[in-house]
């Protein structure tokens, strides 16, 4: 959990936690930051618990931040298997 002391406005914080954002491949563009008092909450919703974390750690190491809150939805949780229950809308 970061514990910077180097003081950022919120608005630096931001741009970069959204850049950090942008430029992981694997965090869907649902994923948002939001900064206040240098508390970067991360809201959206994703498939994969893999992007969950992948979006925690693009930003957690961006100067300046004093805790980091992962609010991120995983809507589908992925089965043991490897393999997709069938669709039952039929």
């Amino acid at each position: 959990m970061p514990t910077n002391t180097t003081r950022r406005s919120d608005a630096e914080i931001f741009g970069d936690a959204r850049k950090a954002l942008d430029e992981r491949p694997t965090v869907p563009q649902g994923v948002h930051a939001h900064v206040v008092s240098g508390v970067v909450t991360l809201t959206g919703s994703v498939r994969h618990p893999f992007e969950r974390a992948h979006a925690e750690e693009a930003v957690s190491g961006i100067e300046g931040i004093r805790s980091l809150v992962n609010d991120i939805i995983v809507t589908q949780v992925p089965n043991p298997l490897g393999v997709e229950a069938p669709d039952d809308s039929d």
